[in-house]
């Protein structure tokens, strides 16, 4: 396997900065985050999901009005109608297995299991095929190491999946990239635990449980469910925001992504009630 350590100039000028040593006096005081254009405490709808989403653990924008999702226990791919506030159709694409993430990208849905294999398929709407699409395949992208990857998103700008690690070696999480151009896996940004709790001192060990890009910034927007908070950083891991999510709205999040229109949807497992999407709207 080849593993590059960057996937592109930009990002090696990024991360070849020096990091720049704040005076001692200011170390010990919280690093306050940066405003984001979202109320979310106020989400402009609720979704109340269907049992079958009950566990529903990746969320992609699909079409006007339509999310794709998945759910961590079957191989199917969900997809939610906004306006009917119903299931509008089922994309078989393998068997029963552990599936954290989904993204939608020139037509094809790529699934991520948790240990980072994917599958990609394209999707025929309308149409139901028992076993699975004849158009699914798996792809094998061999991540270094043993890993739990929660979150899938899509960086337009690099044409690369964003795969982000939940658990791995160490404490730090890697954020990967797979180029859909090239079919070859990067290393792109390592998110420090340290660079978090620069802003929440005391925050305990922060998991990735979902990622997506910003259409319009292209920042990294990450959720944690384990901290129930939302991150947002540059391409490059500079961590701009800490927000907390509201426990009473979101009991799990997992799932995130954006309209073109920069509208957030956030995803949350039922644990032990009905799933939900929340649509928060871009100030």
């Amino acid at each position: 396997m080849r593993l590059n350590l960057v996937i592109a100039s930009v990002l090696v000028a990024a991360a070849c900065q020096p990091a720049k040593k704040q005076p001692a006096e200011t170390t010990q005081a919280a690093v306050v985050s940066a405003p984001i254009p979202y109320a979310l405490d106020q989400p402009a709808e609720t979704h109340k999901l269907p049992n079958d989403l009950r566990e529903i653990s990746g969320l992609s924008y699909y079409k006007p009005g339509k999310l794709a999702c998945v759910q961590d226990e079957l191989g199917v791919v969900f997809i939610y109608d906004t306006r009917t506030h119903a299931v509008a159709d089922e994309h078989i694409f393998g068997k029963n297995g552990d599936y954290e993430g989904v993204e939608f990208v020139d037509g094809q849905l790529y699934i991520m299991r948790s240990d980072g294999e994917l599958y990609q398929m394209e999707p025929r709407d309308g149409i139901k095929i028992i076993g699975g699409s004849p158009q699914t395949r798996h792809v094998k992208i061999d991540l270094p190491g043993k890993n739990d990857m929660e979150g899938l998103g899509y960086d337009p700008q690099l044409k690369a999946l964003v795969l982000a690690t939940k658990d791995g070696k160490g404490l730090d999480k890697t954020i990967y990239l797979y180029s859909l151009q090239h079919k070859t896996l990067f290393q792109g940004t390592v998110l420090k635990q340290e660079d978090i709790r620069a802003f929440e001192p005391d925050l305990p060990e922060f998991k990735p449980s979902g990622i997506a890009v910003h259409p319009k910034t292209r920042d990294y927007y990450v959720l944690s469910s384990a901290a129930h908070r939302l991150l947002v950083m540059t391409p490059s891991g500079k961590v701009k925001s800490l927000v907390p999510l509201d426990e009473k709205l979101l009991r799990q999040p997992e799932g995130i992504c954006f309209a073109p229109d920069g509208t957030l949807y956030i995803a949350s497992e039922g644990d032990g009630k009905k799933g939900v999407v929340l649509v928060f709207d871009g100030k």
